[in-house]
């Protein structure tokens, strides 16, 4: 009798808890929309020590964000607001108000700190909807981060303090436009963007990629800035109609313990072409001027990163990052290093005289110069790659240790990408096939077009809020890429960086 009594008071005690729980979700979903935002920011500052002889207000362009050399800093201050987009309430927002001296890499132009000419000051700011197909489909539109690459401009969420140069030289940082996210099932989701640009969100002078011609602004006939334009906007997103596609597809091979990440971008952010060898001749023939429009399947920036992520234990985490990048036409020679006419036959005459033929009659006969360029510029193709090995293992709930090597390999490219060390406009003198573009104008001058970095982390969890991070960092290459603290040239710089951050 006794059980029967016990089954029926356990058996009430459990509707009753029921009832309670559906008491407490039907007023979680009676809440109105602003109880519904959560709010989240921080407060991150460092004092940055690098062996070289950069300091004060003279800007130390050899690292990434951490720009500030010998001296404190406030990175970055952040207050953002969001809204979820979720099956009981499928409409949200988000907004990300962000300041500190790493901002003006953010957008483009780099390393501009007025914010005449971008949106530095609002990091991100979207518009979210949440569809019920399968697991659940959300869809955004604005600004936001791009989905590509392995680090975050958050430097509180990465493995290290400092931003690696693979992030800051191969990805784009901040985007404009729209994406959607499917989740198919617990494992495997899928993910479609579509960007103004791949080079990302900011101003870019005259329109073009890759500091091409991109210092000079926008301005009317007469010479005036872009701010005094009626023909452009200051704020110059995506210089054509072409938009840049990009796919991300995650999935967890073992659930909590190994997951795939294989994410693409492709664009064609050019304005003009490279001119065609047979259109440039009817030019030079007939003396007139064709326009050449940048087309995507002769001028596009393609990017392929992998991401594997795995976890063994609770405690230790491994990750591995390749980035293949491939440059066609335009988009290649539009990069630093690289000026518009190409090889061109007087280039090579006076470089290798009595080796270049001459031109043949009937070309000279038509109104043809020496000038004409002889290379298959359409065709020009240049690919870059870079690994990346990143862990972290949580000793306790106060300490970690993390790990990262970079390599950044752009010897087919033969320039340095972004990466800005002191000395990057000197050629070392033993590096003869880029000697060899230099003496016929064929490339400015640059470094190797390799570079590696091995940084050791250590990570105090002081408490929940507050935690601080300490980067051992080592940036080397081949050739003397770097200066040292006399300022003579080095083949490798070392730094300590310490970061501390509030957050909430």
């Amino acid at each position: 009798m006794r059980n029967k009594y016990t089954l029926l008071a356990t058996i009430v005690a459990t509707l009753f808890s029921q009832a309670s729980l559906f008491a407490q979700d039907k007023k979680e979903k009676d809440k109105s929309w602003y109880e519904l935002v959560n709010f989240s920011g921080y407060v991150d500052v460092y004092y940055n020590y690098t062996s070289n002889n950069r300091q004060g207000a003279t800007q130390d362009t050899a690292g990434t964000f951490h720009t500030y050399n010998k001296q404190f800093a406030v990175n970055a201050v952040k207050l953002a607001m969001e809204k979820l987009a979720d099956k009981d309430s499928p409409w949200g927002f988000r907004i990300d108000m962000q300041n500190g001296q790493n901002n003006m890499y953010q957008e483009r132009p780099y390393q501009t700190t007025n914010s005449l000419h971008n949106m530095q000051l609002l990091q991100q700011a979207y518009v979210s909807a949440y569809f019920p197909v399968l697991k659940g489909l959300t869809v955004d539109a604005g600004k936001m981060a791009t989905h590509i690459g392995l680090e975050l401009l958050d430097s509180k969420d990465n493995i290290a303090y400092t931003i690696g140069y693979v992030f800051f030289n191969t990805i784009p940082f901040i985007h404009t436009g729209a994406r959607a996210n499917l989740q198919i099932n617990d494992r495997l989701s899928t993910g479609l963007y579509l960007y103004n640009s791949a080079q990302g969100t900011g101003y870019t002078g005259n329109g073009q990629q890759f500091g091409y011609v991109g210092v000079t602004p926008y301005g009317d006939a007469a010479g005036g800035s872009s701010l005094t334009s009626t023909q452009q906007h200051a704020y110059a997103d995506g210089p054509n109609p072409t938009r840049a596609i990009g796919t991300q597809v995650k999935y967890d091979v073992v659930p909590d313990k190994f997951q795939v990440v294989w994410n693409t971008l492709q664009a064609n952010d050019n304005i003009k072409g490279r001119q065609n060898n047979g259109l440039y001749y009817l030019e030079q023939a007939s003396g007139t001027a064709f326009p050449k429009q940048s087309a995507f399947k002769t001028d596009n920036w393609m990017i392929q990163n992998l991401i594997l992520i795995f976890k063994p234990t609770d405690k230790l985490t491994t990750i591995f990052d390749y980035t293949y990048g491939e440059r066609n036409g335009q988009t290649n020679t539009a990069a630093f290093g690289y000026e518009a006419g190409g090889i061109t036959k007087t280039k090579l005459d006076a470089a290798l005289p009595g080796l270049v033929p001459a031109l043949p009659t009937e070309l000279t006969a038509a109104g043809l110069t020496n000038d004409t360029n002889l290379s298959r510029e359409n065709k020009i193709k240049r690919i870059y790659q870079t690994y990346q090995v990143q862990a972290k293992y949580q000793f306790t709930d106060f300490f970690a240790l993390g790990f990262r090597f970079e390599y950044l390999d752009d010897k087919r490219y033969g320039g340095a990408l972004v990466v800005n060390p002191p000395l990057f406009a000197v050629t070392p003198a033993d590096r003869y096939d880029l000697k060899f573009q230099d003496s016929i104008g064929a490339r400015a001058v640059s470094n190797y077009g390799q570079i590696k970095t091995l940084t050791f982390t250590p990570t105090f969890d002081l408490t929940e809020n507050l935690q601080v991070k300490v980067d051992l960092r080592r940036d080397w290459g081949p050739g003397q890429q770097f200066v040292d603290t006399s300022g003579r040239p080095a083949s490798q710089q070392n730094g300590i960086i310490v970061g501390m951050v509030a957050k909430f």
